[in-house]
């Protein structure tokens, strides 16, 4: 097999194209002094299936996948059951015959992170069939690789992203996958050089709670600061109200919009209440914790009680917490957990 090597004046280096008798579509491997094979070898025809149902796993390529992100909304992670990038390597000798050690002599992993910086991690891609004299190659997009999935509101979202669109208690976000591709040690990128992005967008909670001139609590289980700050359950739900002016000050720093809460939370800068789902035993301590998968952790030591919030800081981009600590703790009745 002849191979003619043709060199290419970017930083990605030299790359191999295959003469008539090899693949015919542009080669998207870089040239790489480090790459572990430096014979003849082949990557490209890189496309998307994201679909409902098809016949093929990668929908014979019709869908390209070069430079513009994949959007990944709503639809896809709810309706398609196919969802993978796919791409096609040749290898004289090794993908164009039925030789079944194909899979020691193609080194072929993904490497992708959420977000523009920060370490890749790594994973292998699976071969999924031959082709004529190709190997086709298809990484599943699977639920661990969506940042948005099963989160319970926007402060607990972990990968960088941008916020869209708001309404009600409802956020619409999107953050990007970066990705790319190698084959024994090579990058297989966009055709122009790029990585590869997937770009999820997701509605996530932005929780609220209307302000309640009486507050929240109807039944007291803790109370603290002679009873300015008060825990107990709701109509329905676990409250918190909170008058200790400290406490009210730490804690609400975001009402007047510039934090969004994790937990639904209400402050008039004299009162602060918070609602949340659960009330625990903290081992060691007489005083039970709440805590809400939201964003809330009301941890008790002796008799104070420390409270924290989880919040996303708008003009920093970022999530960070409200604390505060009361004391004078004392325990009132014993509510039921949820």
């Amino acid at each position: 097999m002849r191979v003619a090597l043709i060199c290419v004046a970017l930083a990605a280096g030299c790359t191999d194209a295959a003469e008539p008798d090899g693949p015919t579509a542009p080669n998207q491997l870089s040239g790489d002094d480090k790459a572990d094979d430096p014979g003849p070898l082949w990557a490209g025809l890189t496309s998307v299936t994201i679909e409902r149902w098809v016949a093929d796993p990668c929908n014979d390529g019709r869908r390209g996948l070069g430079d513009e992100p994949v959007i990944y909304d709503t639809w896809a992670r709810q309706r398609a059951t196919f969802r993978n990038i796919c791409f096609e390597v040749w290898k004289p000798g090794v993908t164009d015959t039925d030789n079944p050690d194909y899979w020691r002599l193609l080194d072929v992993q993904v490497h992708y992170r959420h977000g523009s910086s920060g370490p890749f991690e790594m994973a292998y891609v699976n071969s999924i069939d031959r082709r004529g004299n190709n190997r086709r190659y298809a990484w599943a997009l699977e639920v661990q690789h969506d940042p948005t999935a099963y989160v319970p509101s926007l402060p607990q979202m972990a990968a960088p992203f941008r916020i869209l669109s708001e309404s009600g208690d409802w956020a619409y976000v999107e953050s990007d996958l970066e990705f790319y591709f190698t084959v024994n040690g090579r990058k297989l990128e966009t055709p122009t050089g790029n990585r590869f992005v997937i770009r999820y967008q997701e509605y996530l909670r932005t929780p609220k709670l209307p302000h309640s001139e009486t507050g929240y609590v109807l039944h007291d289980i803790v109370t603290c600061e002679q009873d300015t700050v008060r825990f107990g359950s709701g109509a329905g739900f676990f409250a918190a109200d909170v008058r200790a002016p400290a406490a009210v000050a730490a804690l609400g720093a975001g009402a007047d919009g510039s934090l969004i809460y994790g937990t639904p939370v209400a402050s008039d800068g004299a009162l602060l209440s918070m609602t949340y789902g659960t009330q625990i035993t903290v081992p060691g301590e007489t005083l039970p914790g709440f805590v809400d998968a939201g964003g809330l952790r009301v941890e008790p030591h002796g008799t104070t009680m420390e409270i924290e919030l989880d919040v996303y800081d708008r003009a920093l981009a970022m999530t960070r917490q409200l604390s505060a600590t009361v004391t004078g703790c004392v325990a009132r009745t014993v509510g039921p957990s949820h």
